[in-house]
């Protein structure tokens, strides 16, 4: 394998100015360096593989599936969306199977630009977040009712009080997840969570952090305001954060992986101009969770696709799976609003007619019982709303399932 690779290189050095420049300098600090980087741009299909240059020169062949990797693009582009991007990434390795982008606003934007970027608020998903924080760190019983009254789209100051004349319906941590319900989320973590407790759950999640990747990531943001009713809008995913997709894919493996973040990668093997081996050293998984609080995450998550946000598109009318297997999942959903302390959009930030951009997230896992990939699918959507992120994620897994050869599956396929 390797040497079919040096061959390719060989090939593809006369043919690249990026290649053919290639010095012993630069050579000998791709020998010495941690992690090589990669050029994104420069992607390109060899034979059945992905490959693209690595900065200063030499070649990666990429841990992309060429076929997933081809339908997703394919399926973003479908679209025509302002804005669209998703990633795959195997579990527990943390090999990126697809990282894909789509702009019609402005079709000059990479891969790099819409998938590694924070161009979006982390909205609904940063429930996650918050949902962990309050199980390990505001010890929160999962199995404790609140009652709640409001909270569809907003959080205002009397829902973090208790009103028993309004407040008419009860319900516990995972149904806040899986109906993604505002008030419930808002008023647990006013009531037990500190604010420093929220920002160590996220900072354990990488917000605010460099993500060790083999292409630059622009890290998430998030601020936790000390002010109570902007502290539960935060907590709820009511801006005063950003997200990536690459890190919202990661966000969901940490759940799936037992509490444990893999290291993202998306090099499989590297060789420099000379055709020597560049040593490709990984980045150790972390733990962010404790087992039981990720396991008890996951199991709100395949609420929203059994009764919540993202019911309608794995569940048939008779609340049967619509795939052959379980998924979990997160939805998340916002406007833009074009304030000063928000994500900036990416590249010539152009807004579809009216000025409208919806922001429609999906973030998950598959199968549920013995999760083999996460993923996550971000969409901003003109006035007149195209398609939300989680039908799109629903056609990414039914792609990836029939490349796993399932005769279900097949079936399910050609039905569509």
């Amino acid at each position: 394998m390797l040497q079919s690779f040096v061959t390719v290189l060989a090939v593809a050095a006369i043919a690249s100015p990026a290649l053919s420049q290639e010095n012993g300098t630069t050579a000998a600090r791709h020998a010495t360096t941690d992690r090589p980087t990669v050029d994104l741009e420069t992607m390109t299909l060899r034979g059945v593989q992905l490959v693209a240059d690595l900065d200063g020169g030499g070649l990666a062949r990429l841990t992309l599936n060429a076929t997933l990797q081809k339908s997703i693009e394919d399926l973003l582009a479908s679209h025509h969306l302002p804005y669209a991007a998703a990633a795959v990434i195997a579990l527990p390795s943390g090999s990126v199977l697809a990282l894909a982008g789509y702009s019609k606003s402005d079709p000059a934007l990479d891969v790099g630009a819409l998938a590694l970027r924070p161009w979006a608020p982390a909205a609904s998903v940063f429930k996650i977040v918050a949902a962990s924080a309050l199980l390990q760190e505001g010890h929160v019983d999962p199995a404790g009712r609140v009652c709640y009254h409001g909270g569809i789209s907003s959080i205002l100051h009397d829902n973090l009080v208790d009103l028993p004349a309004i407040d008419r319906s009860c319900a516990n941590l995972g149904y806040a997840i899986g109906k993604s319900q505002n008030a419930i989320i808002a008023k647990l973590a006013s009531r037990n969570l500190p604010p420093e407790g929220l920002e160590r759950m996220a900072a354990a999640f990488g917000f605010g952090r460099e993500l060790p990747f083999d292409a630059p990531v622009e890290p998430s943001e998030i601020e936790v305001p000390r002010d109570p009713l902007e502290y539960a809008r935060a907590a709820a995913g009511f801006w005063h954060s950003s997200l990536s997709v690459l890190h919202g894919a990661l966000i969901a493996a940490t759940i799936a992986n037992h509490g444990v973040m893999p290291s993202a990668h998306i090099i499989e093997r590297a060789v420099d101009a000379r055709g020597g081996t560049v040593p490709m050293v990984r980045q150790p998984s972390r733990r962010v969770l404790s087992p039981a609080v990720a396991e008890q995450v996951a199991k709100m998550m395949q609420l929203t696709t059994t009764m919540g946000t993202a019911r309608h598109s794995f569940r048939d009318r008779r609340g049967l799976p619509v795939l052959p297997i379980e998924v979990a999942g997160k939805t998340g959903t916002l406007n833009y609003r074009g304030g000063p302390h928000d994500p900036a959009l990416p590249g010539l930030a152009i807004l579809p007619d009216g000025g409208h951009l919806g922001y429609s997230w999906f973030i998950g896992f598959a199968p549920v019982d013995s999760p083999k990939i996460a993923f996550a699918v971000l969409v901003g959507n003109p006035a007149a709303w195209q398609i939300k992120a989680h039908s799109v994620a629903r056609q990414i897994l039914t792609d990836y399932l029939a490349g796993q050869g399932s005769a279900k599956h097949g079936h399910l396929l050609a039905r569509r």
